[in-house]
């Protein structure tokens, strides 16, 4: 009877437990992504990006963040991050470009809500934004 309970409680503490979720292998964020589009998380109206210039970010490897315009690099714009973390479906920022005349309301963290070989979309609990592979 022990045994059965020994076994009852094993059985239910590891279905019970979740396993972490991922999206994507872990090397499809490290290329580089052009903004299409944004939309609020609570609204179905899409805002398209582009139009004027092609504006990337490269996500590396090392946890740096590279942007350019055009395919010129080119430093982070205000309030940006340049550095990032990445624990399973949650992107971390850190170390944001300020800027003297302006107070930087930063997003911190975003969480993956889709990355394929060629489109990846971050939600950061107000804004939904989907971008397309560049290389």
């Amino acid at each position: 009877m022990r045994n059965s309970l020994l076994t009852l409680i094993l059985l239910i503490v590891f279905t019970s437990c979740k396993s972490d979720q991922t999206i994507g292998p872990p090397d499809l964020l490290y290329r580089q992504w052009r903004l299409l589009r944004t939309r609020e998380v609570t609204k179905n109206e899409w805002r398209e990006w582009g139009l004027n210039a092609i504006h990337t970010v490269e996500y590396r490897t090392d946890g740096t963040m590279i942007y350019r315009q055009d395919g010129v690099q080119m430093q982070a714009g205000c309030c940006k991050p340049t550095k990032f973390s990445r624990q399973n479906i949650v992107l971390n920022y850190s170390d944001w470009q300020l800027c003297y005349n302006a107070f930087c309301a930063t997003v911190k963290r975003v969480t993956i809500g889709q990355l394929t070989d060629t489109q990846l979309e971050l939600n950061d609990g107000y804004t939904i934004s989907q971008y397309e592979m560049i290389n």
